[in-house]
């Protein structure tokens, strides 16, 4: 259990999706007196809820694993509420913690039905990857109270937290963030506010590189994986860990928006829009919208020019 005071009400706005469900888990077993999942659409809420549960890291999981009891499972599920409205799921919250889609738009959205609700000192993170908080809130009533947190996937298991600091970030609101993560055995490591902060910069241009290989003809998917477990040491390949996570898509709109802010050098290269737009977002466990992932996607097109071939 953790002993922050601002740790007992927590919301996570965009609960029902890939990340924003293992942030529910980790405000479940960080100790937090409440914690409530919310989206927009029921039928988000209860795929969030669904992954809580009975997901790849979700609470029955643990129990299978040992790692938890069925009553210990009964007593996380008797503090999590679940709701569409924001008024209801943030009105009480003393954190309350952004993880909807990478679009600025989108975000700033959130941020204005958030402030229209909740506590004037709640404090407000977003999970942006890529996004700078200040440009997130700029139009924010209380601009002092918002920070970045970019947590990695998934967040109750990984421990890094990147924590972005906008000029308008108060010194408590970063004393906050910091008192709290740490309660909740992450290492938040403090970095500038610009597009990508680090850790998004540094692995997308590694994945864009691996991109263009495969673009190139130099080396298929499933060589880069091998290349990568055996010649790094990754327990997953490249690619894998994209697949199975359902993470490409955010990668995308990761890069999207360094290639805008920061130029051609973060340019998205062609296979991996073709890619995003024919749906192959990765793991349709995890992203039901998904038709697969990058192996699926070359696996389709063998099959279709083997049928091609046949007629």
């Amino acid at each position: 259990m953790n002993g922050s005071q601002w740790s007992t009400r927590v919301a996570v706005i965009g609960g029902g999706g890939l990340m924003g469900h293992t942030l529910v888990l980790q405000a479940l077993l960080g100790g937090a007196d409440e914690v409530t999942l919310m989206s927009r659409h029921r039928e988000s809420v209860d795929h969030g809820f669904a992954l809580v549960t009975d997901g790849p890291f979700g609470l029955r999981r643990a129990v299978q694993r040992k790692k938890l009891t069925e009553e210990q499972v009964e007593d996380l599920l008797g503090r999590l509420r679940l709701t569409t409205d924001y008024a209801e799921a943030v009105a009480h919250s003393t954190v309350i913690i952004e993880s909807v889609p990478e679009d600025i738009a989108v975000k700033q959205a959130v941020f204005t039905e958030i402030e229209k609700h909740c506590a004037p000192d709640a404090l407000i993170a977003s999970n942006t990857s890529s996004i700078m908080i200040g440009e997130l809130a700029a139009h924010a009533a209380m601009p002092q109270r918002f920070i970045g947190t970019h947590w990695f996937y998934p967040a109750h298991v990984m421990k890094l937290v990147e924590v972005a600091v906008a000029d308008h970030t108060s010194a408590t609101s970063m004393e906050r963030t910091q008192t709290l993560l740490k309660d909740w055995g992450k290492v938040p490591i403090v970095v500038a506010d610009h597009p990508g902060f680090f850790m998004t910069r540094f692995i997308n241009g590694f994945v864009a590189e691996a991109i263009r290989l495969v673009e190139q003809g130099v080396a298929r998917v499933e060589d880069i994986d091998t290349m990568t477990k055996l010649g790094l040491g990754w327990p997953m390949g490249l690619f894998e860990l994209m697949d199975s996570t359902g993470s490409f898509d955010a990668w995308f709109h990761a890069q999207q928006y360094l290639q805008e802010t920061l130029g051609d050098r973060y340019a998205v290269p062609p296979l991996a829009r073709k890619v995003f737009l024919s749906g192959f977002l990765g793991n349709p466990a995890l992203k039901p919208q998904s038709k697969g992932g990058w192996h699926d996607y070359f696996h389709q097109s063998v099959s279709m020019t083997r049928k091609e071939g046949d007629q």
